[in-house]
């Protein structure tokens, strides 16, 4: 029996296994089965309420609530709202467009000088009394600046003067008994006619004085210049021109300034003897001042004396006017410039001789052309364009430019856009960025300022 019970519960657990497995996939298949149904009877029709509800909630919604909700906005209002905020002016200014003559400055560089400067010596020596002048004074022409002990010199001159009152009472003797006789007209017209000639350059000084000596010759034979030739002999003449001479030196005594100007090097003092020939001091007029510049040689053909030139020094930080005085008739080799001297008026002083200056002069002119400040043009994609003020907008146009100075262009055509004409007004200022068509405030015209030119 237990054998038998041995094999029967083998056999039982080898079937297990078997049999089990899928009464288990059976049971769990019915069981979702069921679980289905149940909510599909049940809790599937309290779902679909709850969620007909919420569908239907909005609709359900008291009609105060849908009143209170903000409304969809109105398109076109908000259209005109962002076309008013792209459409804000710009505050620009403004300047008009001329029609004149364009003058082409020409640039050099170069040195302020004086034109008037000396170095002052004495004549004579002697000691020094008083010195009436300074370093750095502004003294007038024939100021006093240093007086010499003038005794010696005065002695001189006394002395001088009693020789020639001798040989003048001699001459007197003799004068009752001279014929006085001169040249006669003809004698004197034919030397006038002889002056004549040297100054025509038909003759030389040297003929025209040996032409002279023989007419004076034969009129000596004739008994002319009698008075002279007593005067010669009784010494009268010699005496007069020690006189001469005696008083000359005593007024170089007195060292004046032979212009006006300032004083410079005057190291002298009180007492202190001198020699003919010594410095005293240096004068240089720093009033009359020119400024001595190198013009390539290319740009010397359009200057002339008299034109307008400015001079600016880095130095002062400043600039002023002058004009061309003289234009030198050669050139440097080296350089390939030509020297151009720019008369400088320096009344308050302020420019000092050897000051480093830039001249700009006003060289070529141009007539007759459309004109429009520099601050006009602007440059976009390699073209150079401006803009036109068309009543409260701005309109593009492409265009041609020709020469040009410091402050104007010339408009040669208008390439693109539309017409341009003197009285035309253009924007200077606030548009670099400004689009074509753009509205614009027109704030200010200011004046178009030529350096060169009569317009404002």
């Amino acid at each position: 029996m237990r054998q038998i019970f041995h094999d029967l519960t083998s056999r039982r657990r080898a079937i297990r296994p078997r049999v089990l497995l899928p009464l288990i996939l059976v049971s769990l298949c019915l069981s979702l089965a069921g679980c289905g149904s149940g909510e599909s009877s049940g809790d599937g029709d309290t779902a679909g309420k709850d969620s007909t509800a919420a569908a239907a909630e909005p609709s359900a919604a008291p009609a105060e609530e849908r009143d209170a909700k903000p409304a969809p906005a109105d398109t076109g209002s908000a259209n005109e709202k962002s076309a008013e905020k792209k459409e804000r002016a710009t505050s620009v200014n403004a300047a008009l467009v001329i029609r004149g003559d364009l003058v082409v400055p020409v640039v050099a560089e170069g040195t302020v000088r004086s034109l008037h400067s000396t170095e002052i010596k004495a004549e004579i020596s002697g000691r020094i009394t008083t010195i009436h002048a300074k370093e750095g004074q502004v003294v007038r022409k024939a100021n006093l600046i240093v007086r010499l002990d003038a005794r010696e010199y005065e002695v001189a001159a006394a002395e001088a003067r009693s020789r020639y009152l001798q040989a003048l009472s001699a001459l007197a003797v003799e004068e009752d008994s001279i014929d006085v006789i001169e040249r006669s007209p003809e004698l004197k017209q034919t030397i006038r006619e002889l002056e004549k000639l040297e100054e025509q350059g038909s003759i030389t000084r040297e003929e025209r004085l040996a032409r002279e000596i023989a007419l004076d010759l034969q009129a000596l034979r004739g008994g002319a210049f009698r008075t002279d030739m007593v005067a010669a002999r009784s010494g009268v003449t010699a005496a007069r021109a020690a006189v001469e001479r005696a008083y000359l030196n005593l007024e170089r005594t007195e060292i004046r300034a032979p212009f006006t100007g300032v004083i410079s090097g005057l190291r002298l003092s009180t007492g202190e003897q001198i020699i003919a020939g010594q410095s005293v001091c240096s004068l240089v007029n720093n009033v009359e001042l020119e400024a001595v510049v190198g013009v390539l040689e290319a740009d010397i053909g359009h200057l002339e004396p008299g034109r307008r030139a400015l001079l600016v020094l880095p130095a002062l930080d400043d600039s002023l006017e002058g004009q061309i005085g003289v234009i030198s008739p050669q050139f440097d080799r080296s350089t390939r410039t030509c020297d151009v001297l720019l008369r400088v008026d320096n009344t308050d002083g302020r420019v000092r001789p050897g000051m480093f200056v830039r001249a700009i002069i006003a060289g070529e002119t141009l007539e007759d052309r459309l004109l429009v400040p520099r601050e006009a043009i602007l440059t976009r994609d390699g073209r150079p364009l401006l803009f036109k003020v068309q009543d409260d907008r701005a309109a593009w146009l492409y265009v041609e430019l020709g020469r040009q100075n410091d402050s104007l262009v010339e408009i040669k055509q208008v390439l693109q856009g539309g017409s341009l004409a003197e009285g035309d007004r253009v924007v200077v200022s606030n548009h670099l960025t400004l689009s074509h068509d753009a509205k614009i405030d027109v704030k200010t015209t200011v004046p178009v300022r030529d350096p060169w030119g009569s317009r404002e």
